[in-house]
């Protein structure tokens, strides 16, 4: 067989198909796509830009169905639920006063090699 022939019989092959949607499906999709981005810190502007834009086809398809004083809603549900969380993560080196007791062993593995601060 040739490299680039597709075999009918390879159970590898990927298969796309088109599932029927209501307009509720439409909808959740909608809010699990405002959900997750507002998970990832996006702001109201950030998620409307993200369902206008054809680049993400689920989200885009789900506004134009929508309109956008629906996904507007849906953006602020989500934000009023999700956007509040705001995430940092702490970066530190081991001093001399650090007790070694402290610091869980995941992160005391990864900082034992970093020279220790004066």
């Amino acid at each position: 067989m040739p490299f680039k022939d597709p075999d009918p019989t390879d159970p590898n092959m990927l298969v796309g198909v088109m599932l029927s949607a209501d307009a509720e499906a439409t909808r959740d999709m909608a809010y699990v796509f405002a959900e997750e981005f507002a998970r990832l810190g996006y702001t109201r502007e950030q998620l409307l830009w993200l369902f206008k834009n054809p680049f993400y086809g689920g989200a885009h398809g789900a506004y134009r169905s929508l309109g956008e004083n629906e996904t507007l809603s849906i953006i602020d549900e989500c934000l009023s639920a999700w956007g509040q969380a705001r995430f940092s993560i702490l970066d530190f080196r081991l001093g001399r006063s650090t007790a070694k007791t402290q610091i869980p062993a995941v992160i005391l593995s990864k900082v034992e090699a970093a020279p220790i601060l004066k």
